[in-house]
């Protein structure tokens, strides 16, 4: 665990502070070799690159996913806000961390950093579509 994400959550109010406190035991257990960092001053977690991050807004605590877009078919409950790239859940009681099933997602995204990375898989790529051709010149009569 990382002493500035500790000092972060700790300088939270006390109904979100519990509710990062439990979704960053979750993401130690479901992410065994998960690497916490502190960076934009917010917790992210690194696993086979940017996994997640948390971050406090106004109604609670949001725990977003780096390559969410590519998880919203599959999880629905996550939201991208406008985001092109990520998307998450706004976690604002902690029951509501089963109610969006986080193990869940936590555990799919992971498995799903860890694939992309192998097949060098970039979270900007998009599907790739056949180039049309240029037209061809006009035959000369």
């Amino acid at each position: 665990m990382n002493r500035l994400v500790d000092d972060y959550i700790e300088a939270l109010p006390d109904a979100k502070r519990e509710i990062a406190e439990a979704l960053r035991e979750l993401i130690f257990t479901c992410v065994p070799h998960v690497q916490e960092k502190l960076s934009f001053k917010i917790p992210f977690y690194h696993y086979f690159g940017m996994l997640c991050f948390m971050n406090e807004v106004k109604e609670g605590v949001d725990l977003v996913f780096c390559r969410g877009k590519d998880l919203v078919f599959a999880w629905p409950q996550l939201q991208q806000k406008g985001r092109v790239i990520m998307a998450g859940v706004t976690i604002t009681a902690l029951k509501e961390i089963s109610t969006y099933n986080v193990e869940g997602l936590l555990i799919g995204a992971a498995a799903w950093n860890e694939e992309a990375k192998h097949l060098h898989i970039s979270p900007l790529s998009r599907p790739k579509t056949k180039k049309k051709k240029a037209a061809s010149k006009k035959k000369r009569l």
